[in-house]
């Protein structure tokens, strides 16, 4: 495989422990190295795929870009997911790790761009665990058979970019979907918890 396929910056770290990949997904201003520590947190023996967003907004790189108000231009949300998923199935293919055993795991943007590329494509993800989310669609409407798949959502109370509604909504979309859809909640703002990565760890071990 041509390797300027795989331009998009990256950190490929793989395991032989274990057939699980993590796709860590970074926040708004952060890179491929932001998120590794989290991942090994998450899953020490899991090989990890982090890259980097390709949008930049207001001096930040990003998955994709937001309206004033937070929500997805959702045109370049789906640009970010079609990129993304290209990307992984390219890595996937390059570095040999089982296309059926990745778990996306975002915070921020990067949860977004999680729970948006399980939306448009199921095929390539076991699940998501979502950091400091809401809801990722709101204009283009999906239909997806999640059956099997597991969404972990992990927000704040006090957390501006995950309003309540906007979070419940991403949650019953989801469950109707078909995902497993758990729900932690930790009492900040727009962070992750400590707590959260252990209980999510030991979720992880068992799937």
């Amino acid at each position: 495989m041509p390797e300027e396929k795989l331009s998009r910056p990256h950190v490929w770290l793989p395991s032989a422990q274990s057939a699980n990949t993590l796709l860590l997904l970074h926040g708004s201003g952060a890179d491929e190295f932001d998120l590794l520590s989290l991942g090994k947190a998450l899953d020490p023996s899991a090989s990890i795929l982090s890259p980097r967003g390709l949008a930049s907004q207001d001096g930040m790189v990003r998955f994709f870009e937001y309206l004033e108000d937070f929500s997805a231009k959702e045109d370049t949300l789906l640009e970010a997911v079609e990129s993304l998923a290209e990307f992984l199935k390219l890595a996937s293919a390059h570095y040999g790790f089982d296309p059926k055993r990745v778990t996306a795991v975002g915070f921020s943007n990067g949860a977004h761009m999680a729970g948006a590329l399980l939306t448009v494509h199921p095929e390539l993800l076991r699940g998501i665990l979502a950091f400091g989310t809401t809801r990722a669609f709101v204009e283009t409407e999906f239909k997806p058979n999640l059956e099997g798949k597991f969404v972990f959502i992990a927000n704040g109370e006090r957390d501006p970019y995950s309003p309540k509604q906007k979070s419940e909504d991403m949650i019953n979309e989801f469950a109707a979907w078909g995902a497993r859809v758990e729900v932690l909640m930790h009492p900040g703002g727009h962070q992750i918890s400590s707590e959260h990565v252990e209980i999510l760890a030991r979720e992880l071990a068992l799937s």
